[in-house]
């Protein structure tokens, strides 16, 4: 789909299922811990409406209490980041876009992403703890439409337009970040509108990313022959 934009200046990246490989985290260390039979209920009824994701957040996190911080460390670092991604990452930090990453998550889960990247803005949940174990509760920094607040809030800081800010996203969730950008891409994506809101669908992760961007004069503001 043809793009005739300015250079990227502000990449707004979701994490789980677009840089990092299982689609929720939450659902990953459920599996690990034993607990994903506990958690299933839970999570049919914050799909059903029934419960708000709030409420679900605080459900979820209780099944963790007690487990060392350590260890979920660990089991965390098993779910690997996506081919491509890391030459993404890369790539924009080299062309001077701030990138920034957001996430329903949790920082135990985007920290690690944001220090090996030098990546400064970072939005999550937090997980609660005290003498290095889960206390099973949780703050919920990532509300519905807190991750469209954030990307605004990035833009107002950096004079951002929409023409030079990309967001990159996997579920219907991040159609609110699509709204925010002028260049938007689905990977994997779990929603047809998401798919149909992007300008390009990277399957099954995000190995030709960089190549498309470079293509576009996305990241040093020269298209390529």
């Amino acid at each position: 789909r043809g793009l005739s934009l300015p250079r990227l200046r502000l990449a707004v990246l979701d994490v789980d299922g677009t840089l990092k490989e299982a689609e929720s985290p939450y659902q990953f260390l459920h599996a690990r811990l034993g607990v994903a039979h506990l958690a299933r209920e839970n999570r049919e009824l914050a799909l059903a409406g029934k419960i708000p994701p709030g409420e679900w957040l605080r459900r979820d996190v209780a099944l963790w209490a007690g487990q060392p911080v350590d260890k979920i460390r660990r089991l965390l670092s098993e779910n690997p980041i996506l081919p491509g991604a890391a030459e993404l990452l890369v790539a924009l930090k080299q062309a001077g876009v701030v990138v920034a990453l957001v996430s329903a998550g949790f920082t135990l889960n985007t920290d690690p992403l944001a220090a090996e990247f030098g990546i400064e803005h970072v939005l999550a949940n937090e997980l609660l703890y005290e003498d290095g174990t889960l206390s099973g509760k949780a703050i919920n920094r990532v509300p519905h439409g807190g991750k469209a607040a954030f990307a605004r809030d990035l833009m107002a800081q950096l004079r951002a337009g929409p023409e030079e800010t990309l967001a990159a996203g996997d579920t219907k969730v991040d159609l609110e970040l699509f709204d925010c950008a002028g260049v938007r891409i689905a990977v994997n994506p779990r929603s047809e509108a998401l798919a149909a809101a992007a300008h390009v669908v990277f399957e099954p992760d995000l190995t030709g990313a960089v190549a498309w961007l470079a293509a576009r004069g996305l990241l040093d503001g020269s298209e390529s022959p």
